[in-house]
């Protein structure tokens, strides 16, 4: 297989896209006056916004704590699930979170089957094995068969 010129030119202007959105992040890491409010307008405006602030909080988790609440939320959607999560794990790794077991365990009270699993995907993501393991025990007393579901699929024998 040959390499095509036009190939080769297409990848060269990825990659210096790339080392601009790079430059560019980090620009704004440096040197935003207000940083944390602009990531949380941000993860409530255009998709666009919501996917540049998601992608910047996964690779610099410092704004991660301010805007945890809104990140669990998105942790809800199928939309932004995995990306929300990817943003929330390096500031949880981190231990900047220690808030947010008392969040998720809060969010239960009211949380349909969708939502634990939801939840549940995010602790098993950041590996919260604690938390985890309090959401399944809950789920295995809900009168709900379909929460009830959730807790035999995160049970530990399963992970």
């Amino acid at each position: 297989m040959t390499e095509q010129p036009e190939d080769q030119q297409l990848w060269a202007a990825l990659v210096a896209a790339e080392q601009e959105r790079a430059h560019r992040r980090a620009e704004f890491y440096q040197h935003a006056k207000s940083r944390t409010g602009i990531i949380a307008q941000a993860l409530n405006g255009s998709r666009w916004d919501q996917g540049v602030a998601l992608e910047f909080l996964a690779v610099l988790p410092e704004d991660v704590p301010a805007v945890l609440d809104r990140l669990i939320e998105l942790s809800l959607s199928h939309g932004w699930a995995l990306a929300a999560r990817q943003a929330i794990a390096p500031a949880w790794r981190t231990g900047r979170l220690g808030e947010l077991p008392q969040k998720v365990m809060a969010l239960l009270d009211h949380a349909d089957e969708d939502e634990y699993r939801r939840l549940a995907e995010l602790l098993d993501h950041i590996q919260a094995r604690d938390v985890l393991r309090e959401l399944v025990n809950r789920a295995k007393t809900s009168a709900d068969p379909d929460i009830r579901e959730v807790a035999e699929d995160f049970a530990e024998p399963n992970r």
